[in-house]
């Protein structure tokens, strides 16, 4: 038998092992198995293949993006980078490239470890095209379903920015909760310390920011932007006053070699943070000398300028500072933002510091004009400079009014030789800006064809507040010299070759000559530009600079107040001007003791003014504030002189406007139905239920009306003998009151029938007035009357007192149609309502339950039969207190109490809601009514405090009490009911028990 060679078959058996081998694997490594060798073979293809590629490409676009970050060195610089909805777009490509290559694991290899990883990438390519719903729940959906911790914490750290791209911040709040459970790995700890620490940035809160940035440091690993870091952290340090902490933070960026920017910027921010001792400041100021003369920092003078005026200001070198921050705004070229921080530093200076008011509104007002309207420090900006500039006008009033109150005290020769004085300097000054502006003609030798002003562009001898405030970035027009010499031929050809100067009429007007016989100026500009002596009697003599000179004098001399209604004019400007000025000290610029001096000084001027209580009440409170033993003076001083004002009454029980406001509100309904009965003639029942709602409210806004209604009860039920005194008592405790005119034409009324002056109570068919108790009630009170010619012969004894034809009440009490009282006449002379075409009667119902004569009216307790009481409908109104709501004011109709109300409720909405953004809408309510309608609240509670905020003593409501108005709430829903119906009472009975508090 042969012998077998082994030898000769053991290749071959090695290569067919292999093959069965990597057969065997390769049918493992199916998508559909899941053993270790297919396992591996999924997760290897979809790290290596297209999650590789996709996570290479964001990085790459992330890198540009953290480039592209805008740096203003002037406030924080931005951690993250910011995409907006420009740059989303410019991204879109890019991210559909990243959305296609993190795909491709999840579609082929979907039971890989990379599958999350790869979702995380496409949340964030939508993140960054602005599709934040979507970024949001593709986190959501990671966080879900990943059993991989670290993909977890990934994915909520993203979602945490997305919520803070929406403002969601609560949202936010709740996934940094819950980062804080989850355990964190370091490859994600440099991206959740620097989210959260923007967090806090928009927080406010630099302390929590401050830590994070520390913790987030040591995990960035690129020097440049660690030491970016570190500045950030440096600036948060500054700004809460930790200088040390911030100098030690510049130095470590300064060793590591920074880039040219940021070392710079560095470098001037150890000004700010380094003691300031003599050595420091002497080496500070050879190293701005320094960096000043480098040639590379020429686009940074202004900045270097702006921080050197900052080290002075930290000095108070305020002078230094000025002129220093004027050069930066002149050596800025491009940079407006930096100007506008420049602007912004001197307006607080002469604001905080040197207290020039108009200087400060100026330069405020430029700033609102060179800040960016996204820089955080633009909205404060922008109201201060309202502010001030309302500031400002009234300060002028009160510096003007007393200049010329002063010199009306001036004796003529005196006050002549100051007038001449003062016109002097306005020629001066007309000269000098005459003097610009030729040089401002002269200057088209200088300027290209574009229009470029080559002396003024860059020139740090050009006026920053002439041009730089009211640039857009384009040249200016006078630039154009184009535009110049068409508009200066223009000019030529209708009024010839005349300087640019102020009123060249009078100063260079050829045909204006010497003074005419009568001592006027020839051919001179009067109010209006109208000729004082015809252009005819004209002589070629040009006015000499005496002319000029007087004229100027005499224009100054009538603005001068001497006569005594002159003066109260101008003293009542002051006090309105000195009440405005405490105002704007105590609610805009919130500075109490300046407001305090303010208010002080009102009183020392005008002691019994008409804002002296209010003044009184808020001087109590600021020094309340300020725990001043003055309160209590200024609350002594309430009770003794003001004892009946609310002002007095809110010092006594602070809770006295709310228990008021509610009080006022029963009170009013339960004097409506009051008035209800008095109108029906039930004068039993209108007493009674008067009687009750005073006993239950006796100190309430409607104590007047109520007073009111009670006095016509005692002319109607009551003998004549006591009307006058019930009426009189009326005026003595109410004279303020709107109806107090109504009273006096009342008692003006008696006394004319005591002195035989009126024969009887007169007639009228109008139609009834408006009720002052609510509006849109009539007054269908009982008339009576006598003819022209005939007296009352012998005194009826009717049923009721009121229908007496000898009591003259009836009538004074019945307003007319425009609601004023009927004029008294003489007797024997016709009446107004006599010439009327109706047939009076010969003698005066006995009743009033009786029926008049054919051509009068039926009252309304007439004869005629009643109908039957229908059934109450239910009402169209529905209550939902958590819904919007509104706040009505509802009046009379061309009332002119209320012209200005909707520009009072603006303004105060301005002042004091501006944040809930409330619309005010007026509005036709029915025939009678106007209402105002302020929208939207989101609660009725907000609601209800918002309306009692109205009747404060801030409010606008406060000076209009008993002027005749309702302030009511309603939801939203119910507010087109009311306006489509017009019925207001209706809509009150179903509010009352909804509203009661």
């Amino acid at each position: 038998m042969p012998v077998l060679n082994s030898a000769r078959f053991a290749l071959p058996t090695v290569y067919g092992l292999l093959v069965a081998s990597a057969a065997a694997w390769l049918s493992g490594c199916a998508a559909e198995n899941h053993n270790i060798i297919a396992r591996t073979y999924q997760n290897i293809t979809a790290r290596d293949n297209g999650y590789f590629l996709a996570r290479e490409k964001m990085r790459a676009e992330e890198a540009k993006l953290y480039k592209e970050r805008q740096n203003d060195y002037n406030r924080v610089l931005p951690l993250l980078p910011v995409v907006d909805s420009v740059k989303a777009l410019q991204l879109t490509a890019a991210m559909d490239e990243v959305v296609k290559k993190a795909s491709l694991p999840i579609q082929r290899r979907g039971s890989s470890d990379w599958t999350d990883d790869s979702y995380i990438l496409i949340g964030k390519t939508r993140y960054y095209k602005r599709e934040f719903e979507d970024a949001a729940k593709t986190f959501k959906y990671v966080n879900t379903v990943s059993t991989d911790a670290n993909a977890r914490h990934e994915a909520l750290i993203w979602l945490m920015r997305t919520y803070m791209a929406t403002n969601e911040w609560d949202n936010a709040s709740s996934v940094s909760d819950l980062l804080d459970k989850e355990q964190g790995t370091e490859a994600n700890a440099r991206e959740l310390f620097l989210t959260r620490a923007q967090y806090y940035l928009h927080q406010g809160n630099d302390k929590l920011a401050i830590e994070n940035l520390q913790k987030a440091i040591p995990y960035i690993p690129k020097k440049d932007e660690r030491s970016r870091t570190r500045y950030v952290l440096a600036q948060l340090y500054q700004n809460n006053g930790q200088d040390k902490e911030a100098y030690a933070e510049l130095n470590k960026i300064l060793k590591r070699n920074p880039p040219y920017e940021l070392d710079f910027f560095s470098k001037l921010m150890l000004g700010q943070v380094s003691d300031l001792n003599l050595a420091d400041r002497a080496r500070l100021e050879r190293y701005f000398a320094k960096l000043l003369k480098d040639p590379k920092n020429k686009e940074y003078r202004d900045k270097i300028y702006y921080e050197m005026a900052r080290l002075d200001y930290r000095q108070q070198h305020y002078d230094q500072a000025l002129n220093l921050l004027n050069q930066s705004v002149r050596a800025s070229t491009t940079n407006r933002a930096q100007k506008g921080y420049a602007y912004l530093l001197t307006g607080r200076i002469y604001y905080e510091n040197l207290q020039k008011y108009r200087l400060a509104a100026a330069y405020y007002d430029s700033t609102t004009q060179m800040l960016p309207k996204t820089a955080p420090e633009y909205a404060a900006t922008k109201e201060r400079s309202d502010i001030l500039r309302d500031f400002a006008q009234q300060l002028t009033i009160v510096e003007t009014q007393d200049s010329l109150l002063t010199l009306a005290k001036l004796d003529t020769a005196t006050l002549r030789s100051r007038l001449l004085t003062y016109a002097d300097a306005q020629i001066l000054r007309m000269q000098k800006d005459a003097e610009k502006q030729a040089a401002l003609a002269n200057r088209g030798t200088n300027q290209t064809g574009t229009g470029q002003d080559l002396s003024r562009t860059g020139n740090p001898e050009a006026d920053p507040l002439a041009f730089a405030s009211g640039s857009t970035g384009r040249q200016w027009y006078f630039d154009n010299p184009t535009s110049l010499s068409t508009a200066r031929g223009d000019f030529e050809r209708r009024w010839g070759n005349r300087p640019l100067t102020d009123n060249w009429r009078l100063s260079s007007l050829a045909t204006t000559g010497a003074p005419s016989p009568g001592g006027a100026p020839v051919a001179v500009g009067g109010a209006n530009n109208s000729a004082i002596n015809p252009a005819g009697e004209a002589s070629a003599q040009q006015a000499t600079p005496q002319d000029e000179r007087n004229f100027l004098a005499n224009q100054l001399r009538r603005a001068i107040p001497f006569t005594p209604e002159q003066k109260q004019q101008a003293e009542a400007k002051i006090e309105e001007a000195l009440f405005a000025l405490g105002a704007i000290y105590n609610q805009q610029l919130k500075e109490p003791g300046n407001a305090a001096q303010a208010y002080e000084q009102l009183l020392q001027r005008y002691p019994k003014g008409p804002h002296t209580v209010e003044t009184y009440y808020t001087l109590y409170l600021i020094y309340r504030e300020l725990n001043d033993p003055k309160a209590e003076a200024y609350a002594q001083r309430l009770r003794q002189e003001y004892p009946n004002s609310s002002y007095a009454r809110l010092v006594a029980d602070p809770e006295y406007l709310r228990r008021t406001s509610v009080a006022n509100e029963h009170m009013a309904v339960r004097l409506d139905s009051a008035f209800a009965l008095y109108k029906q003639q039930e004068f039993k029942k209108a007493s009674a239920a008067l009687v009750r709602a005073r006993k239950q409210y006796p100190e309430t806004d409607l104590n007047d009306r109520a007073e009111y209604l009670q006095a016509l009860l005692v002319i109607r039920t009551q003998p004549p003998v006591a009307h006058k005194p019930v009426l009189s008592a009326f005026l003595k405790k109410y004279p303020e009151s709107p109806l107090a005119p109504r009273v006096e034409s009342m008692l003006l009324t008696y006394n004319h029938y005591e002195a035989g002056m009126l024969p009887g109570a007169l007639a009228s068919t109008e139609k009834p007035a408006v009720s002052f108790f609510r509006p849109g009630e009539v007054d269908n009170r009982m008339r009576i009357a006598y003819g022209a010619d005939e007296l009352p012969t012998t005194k009826p004894a009717p049923a009721t007192p009121a229908a007496t034809g000898t009591a003259p009440a009836p009538n004074a009490a019945a307003p007319t149609k425009n609601g004023s009282q009927p004029a008294p006449t003489t007797k024997g002379q016709p009446t107004k309502a006599d010439a009327k075409p109706t047939t009076p009667t010969a003698e005066p119902p006995t009743q009033p339950g009786t029926t008049p004569a054919a051509s009068t009216p039926p009252t309304p307790n007439s004869a005629a039969p009643q109908p039957a009481t229908p059934a109450v409908e239910p009402s169209p109104y529905t209550a939902n207190l958590n819904a919007p709501h509104a706040v009505i004011i509802a009046y009379p109709k061309d009332a002119a109490a209320f012209s200005d109300l909707q520009a009072q409720l603006t303004a105060y909405n301005n002042r004091f809601f501006k944040a809930n953004n409330l619309q005010i809408q007026s509005q036709a309510l029915g025939a009678t009514q106007q209402v105002l309608i302020v929208q939207s609240l989101p609660t009725s509670k907000v609601a209800q405090n918002y309306a009692l905020k109205l009747r404060g003593p801030q409010g606008p409501l406060m000076k209009l009490r008993n002027a005749g108005y309702q302030s009511f709430l309603i939801g939203i829903d119910n507010l087109p009911v009311l306006l489509s119906r017009g019925n207001l009472e209706e809509y009150l009975r179903f509010a009352q028990p909804v509203y009661r508090p």
